[in-house]
């Protein structure tokens, strides 16, 4: 069908450009009859160009009746070729603007968060996850969202949104998804993201990927499928509203301990994440003396360290002296607002487990 249409096209221009010889040609052959100056086709085809294009330096004009016939019609014509410049020009930036407000030129990002999927809670997650500064790419099957998403966060050049069917996997490699850190899927239904999972695991294998379920009871059955990271909205409501019940004030610290940044004052605690590098100061130290030293020299409590172990992430909570940090590992940490630049500066790393592939 397209085929189709660039031939017409074709012969459109071809039928256009025929009209326009003839019509010089039939100009030249009356300007000779009554001596006029335009009488070479050099003559007439420059006389038809600076007519069409509204240029009209006057060096040549027909003086014969039929010429000044055909003149009217190059006039006319004029106008119709100049709308359609304007109109065709008009319609290409339009268009640009467009696919560009729908993300249809793609991302740079790299090691970034992807959120294919947008509702009140991906959005509850996404404005968590800017807080850290990592940049955050969001997919959307609806058009709707895209005006909603770049108001939002219309001043943060570290959020990308981008519309396009879920299932057009090949458009996911607009938003580098082979060099996300993390792919967040965040569909309605729990057999529609399992489905949408199988094939996306399919095109893309080596995808770190998190899902947020409604039924805690096929948690084991999107692990077996290759998720990374399974999460129950119900089953975390559910623990925080029975901690409310009977043990109130521990709620209250849960709550606030799972802020992703805290405010920034020595008062505001979160527990916050950081990978050890040869640059950690308590690399290869025992879990003892890193204890120690955080609380003396930042004021930041030791909470768990996480190991890979066995092909799978080991988190150790409340770690014994036998422990030691090591090249790899995750620090789990309860530290304030005024700590955390001092933590990113001496760890050489920024907070956070953002997994590489």
């Amino acid at each position: 069908m397209i085929k189709n249409l660039i031939t017409k096209k074709r012969l459109i221009y071809v039928a256009v450009f025929l009209v326009f010889v003839g019509l010089i040609e039939i100009l030249i052959y009356f300007e000779k009859q009554a001596n006029g100056n335009i009488t070479s086709l050099a003559d007439g085809l420059w006389y038809g160009l600076v007519t069409l294009t509204t240029v009209g330096y006057g060096d040549y004009s027909p003086v014969s009746p039929m010429g000044r016939i055909i003149a009217i019609i190059f006039l006319f014509a004029s106008l119709g070729l100049l709308g359609f410049l304007v109109g065709n020009v008009t319609n290409k930036v339009t268009n640009y603007m467009e696919k560009k407000k729908l993300g249809q030129f793609g991302t740079n990002f790299k090691n970034h968060i992807l959120l294919i999927g947008w509702n009140d809670f991906a959005r509850q997650v996404t404005d968590e996850i800017i807080k850290t500064s990592h940049p955050v790419a969001i997919v959307t099957n609806n058009k709707n969202d895209i005006d909603l998403i770049n108001d939002s966060y219309e001043e943060n050049d570290n959020v990308f949104c981008m519309f396009a069917d879920y299932h057009n996997l090949e458009a996911l490699h607009k938003v580098n998804i082979e060099k996300s850190a993390t792919v967040f899927v965040n569909l309605d239904d729990d057999t529609e993201v399992l489905v949408y999972l199988l094939n996306l695991k399919q095109h893309f294998r080596k995808l770190q990927i998190v899902v947020s379920l409604n039924n805690a009871n096929l948690k084991n059955t999107f692990l077996e499928a290759g998720v990374t990271y399974v999460v129950s909205k119900s089953e975390i409501a559910s623990k925080l509203v029975a901690s409310f019940i009977f043990e109130p004030d521990v709620a209250t610290l849960t709550e606030d301990m799972m802020s992703t940044v805290s405010a920034g004052n020595g008062q505001d605690f979160d527990i916050q994440q950081y990978e050890v590098t040869k640059d950690n100061p308590f690399f290869s130290k025992n879990c003892f003396d890193t204890f120690m030293d955080l609380k003396l020299n930042y004021d930041s409590i030791l909470l768990g360290i996480s190991k890979f172990e066995d092909n799978k992430w080991k988190l150790i909570k409340n770690p014994s002296k036998e422990v030691t940090v090591g090249l790899g590992d995750y620090l789990i940490l309860m530290a304030n607002g005024d700590n955390k630049q001092s933590l990113e500066n001496d760890f050489n790393v920024p907070e956070g487990k953002i997994l590489k592939n």
